[in-house]
């Protein structure tokens, strides 16, 4: 079931992104009956229009269905922020001499050991 589901969601969401492309396909395979049927430019030879004048207003009237299904929302040009006050104090701390919990050991040589961390202790 799944997986008709998301077959078929995913031909609707190709279908929709190729809607202009549909629409000349259709257009190219029908080519002679638009031409003879809904062409405005019939008695006009001389335009060699052969149905491009349909093809065109449906084209058109897609992108205006798809402007207006645009338009359907509000525009939002600002958010209103919250305008935030921050106080600084300048805070004075006394530095006490250095005091190291390990040892410091300077190496002279390479040092050939694998340092292996002490474990964590969890807190259960």
């Amino acid at each position: 079931m799944k997986r008709v589901l998301s077959f078929l969601l995913m031909a609707l969401s190709l279908l929709i992104g190729f809607q202009q492309a549909i629409i000349v396909m259709h257009f190219k395979l029908n080519q002679d009956t638009i031409e003879q049927e809904f062409c405005i430019n019939k008695d006009k030879p001389e335009l060699q229009c052969h149905g491009t004048c349909y093809l065109k207003k449906q084209l058109q009237q897609k992108e205006d269905t798809e402007s207006a299904s645009i338009n359907i929302y509000q525009k939002v040009d600002m958010l209103p922020v919250a305008v935030i006050e921050l106080e600084t104090q300048c805070l004075i701390t006394e530095l006490s001499p250095k005091r190291f919990i390990y040892k410091e050991t300077l190496y002279t040589e390479p040092y050939r050991d694998i340092f292996v961390p002490p474990p964590i202790a969890r807190f259960i």
